[in-house]
């Protein structure tokens, strides 16, 4: 809404030009700083505003095959022309067979000579595709390692027209057990109009001194070509088996759930701190579970604080009341994944984020001044084009020709009035 208000520059730039300028002006050149204005402003905040709500979550699902394409080449039309001149003159034989001497025109080669075709070569390549029916590139080695895991590995002839090399596919298909779960998650963006608002839940800004202090935890990034961390932090013993066991879960959760879990692990503080990295996060993302945990000085468990986007509330609460069941006892990241898995299963329910489609977004405020400045800008041009130009009729002059114009419109007799010749 805020934007809009740079549609008072157009209204005093028409003034400029009714004052100072009315004999330069005719009459639809007023309209043309307007246009312009609305234009450039819708413009510029569709964009501003896309960006401030554009955010990233993150899909899981198990790698149901991966395949593996050998290198291949094929015959492909000739692309490397080069000019022939009369000091470099170009010789080659036709289809036929006869020698063709050219000063003009071009070769199908660089080299000189005519050849009907070129070899195009193809690397090798290797793919993984996971539940979500995503394609995503990986490595000769990850290949391998799905193949040796799977207990996978057929072969597909793909019947290619080749040139010389005839390259086939290898396949890996998981056998769709637990033990040969391949985690694989993406990353994807959504709008996400509630981190942008400040109209809603109104989280507090967390600044990056209080990140420090409070040891918050900003999103992993995705590793290795498709691996993500489900565990931040360190939870003790447990934690590389917890890590193991909630990737899985949320490998076969991600599609039919639409959920994320994660388990952050905060060695001291109170629950203060889980609401901090609650702000911090600005609630989540809309599919994901988080619990936080604290651990005293033995490893303990001391606290725990649990958000999400998720409509079930019943499911945070008893989520929470599992864990602080264990307060004081050394925490066993097992024990809880065991029991979150099913729970969310059960009662998850991703918060479908449509419904905040009637939050305003307020433009920062370097966009707001470079929306401004641009306006008045672009008026600025519009004023000197409309000074300079060959178009000069006053706007007086400009409404008496049109009334004239519409006096000597020759109008039906039914209307005009004739009685018939004189």
């Amino acid at each position: 809404m805020i934007a809009w208000l740079a549609m008072g520059i157009p209204v005093l730039t028409v003034i400029v030009l009714l004052v100072f300028f009315r004999r330069k002006t005719v009459v639809w050149e007023f309209l043309i700083p307007f246009v312009a204005s609305v234009i450039l402003i819708f413009l510029g905040k569709s964009i501003v505003e896309k960006l401030q709500v554009k955010d990233n979550e993150f899909w899981g699902g198990p790698a149901e095959y991966a395949e593996f394409y050998e290198r291949w080449d094929e015959e492909v039309p000739c692309v490397h022309e080069i000019s022939c001149t009369h000091e470099i003159p170009c010789s080659h034989r036709d289809s036929n067979g006869n020698a063709v001497h050219s000063n003009d025109g071009y070769m199908h080669s660089n080299d000189g000579y005519y050849h009907p075709y070129d070899v195009d070569d193809h690397p090798p390549e290797w793919y993984v595709h996971d539940s979500n029916g995503i394609r995503l590139s990986t490595s000769s080695a990850k290949f391998e390692h799905l193949a040796e895991l799977f207990k996978s590995r057929q072969k597909v002839d793909l019947q290619r027209d080749y040139h010389s090399i005839d390259g086939d596919k290898y396949v890996a298909t998981w056998p769709r057990t637990d033990e040969t779960l391949e985690p694989v998650t993406t990353e994807h963006s959504y709008e996400n109009r509630v981190a942008a608002s400040d109209s809603v839940m109104n989280y507090p800004k967390v600044t990056e001194e209080e990140v420090a202090q409070y040891g918050l935890y900003d999103y992993p990034k995705i590793t290795d070509y498709y691996y993500l961390p489900s565990i931040l932090g360190n939870g003790g013993p447990s934690t590389q088996e917890a890590e193991k066991l909630l990737g899985m879960w949320n490998a076969k959760l991600g599609g039919p759930k639409q959920v994320r879990m994660w388990i952050l692990i905060f060695n001291g503080g109170d629950i203060a701190t889980g609401q901090m990295q609650e702000a911090f996060w600005k609630g989540a993302n809309k599919n994901e579970f988080v619990i936080t945990i604290g651990l005293d000085g033995q490893g303990n468990t001391a606290w725990t604080y649990v958000f999400s986007w998720s409509e079930s509330e019943r499911l945070k609460i008893e989520t929470r009341n599992f864990v602080i069941e264990d307060q004081g006892k050394p925490l066993d990241l097992v024990k809880i994944v065991n029991w979150l898995a099913p729970a969310v299963n059960d009662q998850f329910v991703r918060r479908e984020f449509a419904e905040f489609d009637y939050l305003e977004v307020t433009p920062p405020g370097w966009a707001l001044a470079l929306i401004f400045i641009v306006t008045f800008l672009v008026n600025v041009g519009c004023t000197l084009w409309i000074i300079m130009n060959e178009f000069e009729e006053n706007l007086t002059g400009s409404i008496r020709q049109l009334w004239n114009g519409r006096r000597k419109f020759n109008w039906p007799r039914e209307y005009s009035g004739y009685s018939g010749d004189n």
